[in-house]
């Protein structure tokens, strides 16, 4: 109800989540947008650059129309201190958008998964941070059974939220709970389609190419530690080095110094190699 409050008192509402955002912060951007005009504001969804993987469903949110998209810059110039900024999938200042916003907007949301550390937006106005959630889709999905009516959605905006849920649960595998189910089962009441879902996580052929060629090549080390020749190209897909340890593997840790260790490898193998 408060949320509610909030969104029909601003004439202005800019939604943003943080850089380079990623499934689940662009389809909870869509629900929170629709329901936004649900209460009869039009809001304005702030994104400058996006991932790869948004390529397919950022292109049929732009294309219908529905919404308004719009750089940093144009939403420096639109906001004003009156304005509601709603801020998704983050609460650091330093990870959104458009940093300059928490300064212009005085009244701010933030809708977030992740547990709160100590680097936090300064005082929020309303602050919906659940760590058991599966994802920030997740968390506005219940916050719209909660607001809107039975049929509250289009297609895509439930499609969005369910791909969003999706890719954080590691398809409903990970940190899938109870209320992740309900969500997704509400999303899909709502008209989302499981194939469609999955067409959103297609990418190129040339992509997957090089991708599955890197893993073939791949040699495995004591600790969990995974090597592979690979191209510029790749780099520029990965846009930064990160190790995990395979699923198979006893126990799951995540490489801190990346950088030293390939330097590492580098000089006592000569397996790593950027060609």
């Amino acid at each position: 109800h408060a949320l509610k409050q909030l969104i029909d008192q601003s004439k202005k509402i800019f939604i943003m989540g943080h850089t380079n955002p990623d499934m689940d912060c662009f389809g909870a951007a869509l629900g929170v947008a629709r329901l936004c005009c649900l209460r009869d504001v039009e809001p304005y969804i702030v994104i400058d650059n996006y991932k790869e993987a948004l390529q397919v469903i950022f292109k049929q949110a732009r294309d219908s129309d529905e919404y308004r998209f719009i750089n940093s810059g144009k939403a420096k110039s639109l906001a004003d201190k009156d304005s509601l900024l709603i801020v998704l999938d983050t609460h650091r200042p330093s990870m959104v958008e458009c940093p300059e916003l928490l300064d212009i907007c005085e009244r701010v949301v933030v809708i977030d998964h992740h547990r709160r550390v100590e680097e936090f937006i300064e005082n929020p106005v309303l602050a919906y941070m659940e760590s058991y959630a599966s994802s920030t889709c997740e968390l506005v999905t219940e916050i719209l059974q909660y607001m809107t009516s039975k049929k509250a959605l289009i297609k895509l905006e439930a499609e969005a939220l369910l791909a969003g849920m999706t890719i954080d649960t590691n398809g409903f595998t990970v940190k899938a709970g109870v209320r992740t189910f309900e969500a997704a089962a509400w999303l899909r009441r709502q008209g989302a389609d499981p194939t469609e879902v999955s067409r959103f996580f297609q990418e190129e052929l040339e992509s997957f190419i090089i991708k599955t060629k890197a893993l073939a090549e791949a040699h495995f080390y004591d600790g969990g530690i995974v090597v592979s020749v690979c191209s510029k190209k790749l780099l520029r897909i990965m846009r930064y080095f990160r190790l995990r340890v395979w699923r198979h593997l006893p126990r799951q840790q995540t490489v801190r110094q990346p950088r030293s260790l390939f330097r590492r490898i580098f000089r006592e193998s000569q397996v790593w190699q950027v060609r």
